[in-house]
């Protein structure tokens, strides 16, 4: 069974915080900045989870991003 910061440090787990971060923003893109901040809130403060977040949802074909911006595919 996975305890609870396997769990937290998933790249499944970062990935749906970051696209509960987009959902709850109500809008079309999001600021990497945005994104990190919101990861720091819930305890998670290595960039390399964010790239693994990241790197997760893009290879499962969910997010785009260009420069700064992230924003789910439409």
């Amino acid at each position: 069974m996975a305890n609870s910061n396997s769990v937290k440090s998933s790249a499944m787990y970062i990935g749906y915080l970051i696209l509960k971060e987009i959902k709850e923003k109500n809008s079309e893109k999001v600021s990497i900045y945005d994104v990190s901040r919101i990861l720091k809130k819930k305890g998670i403060n290595s960039s390399r989870q964010l790239v693994l977040g990241l790197s997760f949802l893009y290879s499962v074909d969910i997010v785009e991003f260009e420069e700064a911006n992230v924003w789910i595919k439409k």
